[in-house]
């Protein structure tokens, strides 16, 4: 009987576990959320650069966002642990060199490839958010007189103060004589490149892996449950 308890304590506990890594996105807390999909953890605050004091309105050159994301130190209050290994999210530049301009599945444009960069992952795939036109090239959700006809950033998830405005990317684009680098724009849902000197754009800082996870209450819940069972088990035998 004791072994049967203790298999049904397992599979309880481990049902708690898989149900929570099914999540694309896990609130680690300490202001973490790891992406499932990307094997990356985001910062929980989406305009960090603000809040931290590093620009007074959180607005960066293309520059300036890779610097403040390079040298970001973070401490993580529930872990005890400080990060230094933060980056600006990554684009692929996928087909000729340079923006492919389409209303769907390009590295450019509206709806472009979720696998195209790790912003428009996040954007559509994890957070379910719509571009500003369809496929087609017509108007799309909130764009065509939902409740936020202005932006399509109507699912934030977890993050906080995520910006309806550019993001800038890590990543330069082709040709090299333009001096431009991608970014994603929150407010309609599309991805370009711009002038890597233009001040208008936020950062949003990610950094590879996961963070030691603290057992969620759920799992918590499971496990003294069942080490529950086994000591009445043992007092009844006893």
């Amino acid at each position: 009987m004791n072994a049967r308890i203790t298999l049904l304590v397992c599979i309880l506990v481990g049902a708690g576990v898989s149900g929570a890594a099914q999540a694309a996105l896990i609130d680690r807390g300490g202001g973490l959320i790891y992406d499932t999909d990307l094997n990356v953890t985001w910062l929980a605050d989406a305009n960090y650069a603000q809040t931290s004091g590093y620009s007074a309105d959180g607005l960066m050159d293309w520059n300036q966002a890779v610097t403040w994301a390079a040298n970001l130190s973070y401490f993580d209050a529930v872990r005890n642990v400080t990060y230094t290994d933060w980056r600006l999210p990554t684009t692929t530049d996928t087909g000729a060199p340079g923006c492919d301009f389409s209303y769907s599945g390009t590295d450019c444009g509206y709806n472009v490839d979720p696998a195209s960069s790790e912003m428009a992952h996040l954007y559509f795939t994890e957070l379910g958010n719509l571009s500003y036109f369809t496929s087609t090239g017509e108007l799309s959700g909130a764009s065509a007189g939902g409740a936020n006809p202005v932006s399509t950033l109507d699912n934030v998830g977890p993050f906080k103060n995520f910006q309806s405005n550019g993001y800038w990317s890590g990543t330069e684009s082709a040709p090299a004589s333009c001096r431009c680098a991608w970014f994603f724009g929150t407010w309609e849902g599309s991805q370009f490149s711009w002038d890597e000197t233009a001040p208008w754009f936020n950062a949003l800082a990610v950094r590879p892996g996961d963070v030691a996870a603290v057992p969620e209450a759920q799992t918590y819940a499971l496990m003294l449950a069942g080490l529950g069972l086994i000591g009445w088990r043992a007092r009844r035998r006893g």
